[in-house]
């Protein structure tokens, strides 16, 4: 579809006039730091004169007798081409051309959506590295950076990155005309690093006054509630980027509150909820998402509903249940997209990647091969339409089918998938490293495995070091999100170690990993125990090799208790594992035994 871009008229004038107010800025394509364009058409709905970029992407608006301050409506002009910082072509004159320039970010129509989505998180991110830096440099100021503090400082840097990936999308998704011009003031201000004063635009009261005059015109009314409820959503993904966690959370409830129905209200506290590691807010913001979304017989809603809490219960280890979630929200997303595949077919793709890891894990081979091919030639088929938009999710569907075949013993099969997912990582990774580096040590760790099973152990070394040297890297920026990926990686480098004899290393990489999983089981047991007993295990092997019986035993013991207590709810999952640490219980107390008998 080919389209232009055209902003309709806004100006309002204020103040004292004087002869002309300057204007400069930049066209780039795509995403900041994107190239420049060249003879684009810019101009204002009126009062000033209209100018063709220059090869550098460069242009200069002069309003004559306009005053700095006064809100101009900027208007761009490309065939087949949308702006997708559009929010910020309404915007006052500056008092100083040069130090206040107006990037505008070009892209093509079919991928506004990715790029805005990119945007928002750049620009989210950099609010979020702001307050880090001003609270590190407060506690240093007061000498209160003690190890504990700055922990937790990162913590919460860590959370707000989490959630401001969600807030992102959910930005992308509106379009400036279908939001409030309180929403759209709040926007630009966050936009230019003012994100004080865009919590500050969105005042609970003015909020709260909107709301009530919508509710009493309610019938003619139901845009200004949506409206409201978007200010309440922007405030708390801003308050996200702030740290400011227990905040955005009261605010997303104002949201929910304000209209309890309302499913994008739900689904994004449902979403920000999850990111925290708040189960709980998470499961009822997906239920009432869930029963809002059948009242209404919105078969989209419900399947996104029926997703997110399969991808709830997967997080807690609850299977069966993730299980009939996916299940249930594939069935609506296949009839949508018999319907409408172009927009629906991605749906599909999606939960049947879930089910295939889901199956995976359940040791259900034949359904998760199923599951995946189907979801592989699905992203294949798109990313020949558009490989921007759709080659990471070949890539990521890629390594789950690596797993696949290395589940099943087909190790060339298992390299060759590896391998193609690889390179596309990397490939990725070129363009947008902050993205794509976490899938790039993936993918590397998943090789590292094969080539260990293979004796293949130079190759296994050069391919798990380089991971864990990237997920160190990840973790110093954000150990909430990378930590439990460095102890897989420590974990299978440990293992790497003992097949070679090399005893110390070895005990090194455990010992390191076991701490990690420690201090992660700690805040969240449902989630992390089982990986805390996969290295005890490993541990006490490690001891058996060295004649440390009593420590082996200690090993065994912890984990083996822990493997029981999952098994209890998931025995499908967690009984191999069960009988393995048993096993391993018994060949200790048997060596014991031999050796007392010599």
């Amino acid at each position: 579809m080919r389209c232009r871009t055209t902003i309709s008229c806004i100006l309002f004038l204020t103040g004292a006039r004087i002869d002309a107010t300057t204007l400069r800025g930049l066209v780039i394509e795509n995403e900041l730091g994107g190239p420049p364009m060249a003879n684009i058409e810019i101009s204002a709905v009126a009062g000033a004169n209209s100018w063709a970029t220059q090869t550098n992407g460069a242009f200069k608006l002069e309003f004559p007798k306009k005053h700095p301050g006064d809100v101009v409506q900027i208007v761009v002009n490309k065939l087949g081409y949308v702006v997708v910082n559009e929010v910020q072509l309404r915007r006052p004159l500056p008092r100083d051309a040069d130090s206040e320039p107006l990037t505008i970010v070009l892209c093509k129509a079919e991928v506004r959506e990715e790029m805005a989505r990119r945007f928002y998180r750049l620009k989210s991110f950099e609010a979020i590295e702001q307050t880090y830096e001003k609270r590190l440099a407060e506690l240093k100021d007061g000498r209160k950076a003690d190890a504990e503090a700055l922990v937790r400082l990162s913590a919460e840097r860590d959370q707000a990155k989490a959630a401001a990936e969600k807030a992102a999308e959910q930005l992308a998704k509106l379009r400036p005309e279908l939001t409030s011009n309180l929403y759209a003031e709040a926007t630009r201000l966050f936009l230019e690093g003012k994100v004080e004063e865009a919590i500050g635009v969105l005042d609970e009261e003015k909020l709260r006054r909107s709301l009530a005059v919508a509710r009493e015109l309610r019938a003619e009314a139901q845009k200004a509630i949506d409206e409201a409820i978007q200010g309440y959503l922007l405030k708390a993904q801003l308050l996200t980027t702030q740290f400011r966690f227990d905040e955005a959370e009261m605010t997303y409830q104002m949201a929910c509150d304000a209209e309890p129905q309302n499913f994008e209200a739900s689904f994004a506290y449902a979403k920000f909820s999850l990111d925290l590691n708040r189960y709980h807010n998470a499961l009822e913001a997906y239920q009432r998402c869930l029963e809002s979304a059948r009242k209404t017989a919105e078969k989209a809603n419900i399947a996104g509903a029926l997703n997110g809490l399969g991808n709830l219960h997967y997080r807690q280890n609850r299977m069966g249940e993730a299980h009939k979630a996916y299940e249930e929200a594939l069935a609506f997303r296949r009839q949508l997209a018999e319907q409408n595949p172009e927009t629906y077919l991605h749906d599909v793709a999606i939960t049947l990647n879930n089910l295939g890891n889901l199956n995976v894990d359940r040791s259900r081979l034949e359904e998760a091969g199923k599951a995946y091919e189907e979801a592989l030639a699905i992203h294949r088929q798109l990313a020949r339409q558009n490989s921007q938009a759709h080659l990471p999710y070949v890539a990521m569907t890629l390594n789950g089918i690596g797993i696949f075949h290395w589940r099943q013993n087909r190790m060339e099969e298992a390299r060759k998938t590896y391998e193609e997912a690889l390179a596309t990582h990397r490939q990725l990774a070129e363009q947008n490293s902050w993205t794509y580096l976490p899938y790039v040590a993936t993918t590397l760790n998943n090789l590292g495995v094969l080539h260990r099973d293979q004796r293949r152990f130079e190759e296994a070394y050069k391919v798990t070091e380089e991971a864990l040297a990237t997920y160190r890297q990840l973790a110093e920026q954000n150990p909430q999100t990378y930590l439990p990926y460095m102890a897989t990686t420590l974990n299978n480098l440990g293992l790497l170690h003992q097949d070679q004899k090399r005893t110390g290393e070895a005990h090194k990489a455990h010992e390191e990993a076991l701490a990690i999983r420690r201090r992660l089981a700690e805040q969240n047991p449902q989630t992390y125990l089982p990986d805390l007993a996969m290295t005890l295990s490993n541990l006490g092997i490690l001891h058996k090799d060295q004649n440390r019986t009593g420590e082996a035993r200690k090993a065994y013991e912890e984990a083996l208790s822990i493997y029981e207590k999952f098994a209890r709810q998931n025995p499908d999952r967690y009984n191999r594992d069960v009988a393995r640490v048993k096993r391993l219980l018994r060949e200790l107390f048997g060596a014991k035994k031999e050796a007392r008998d010599r």
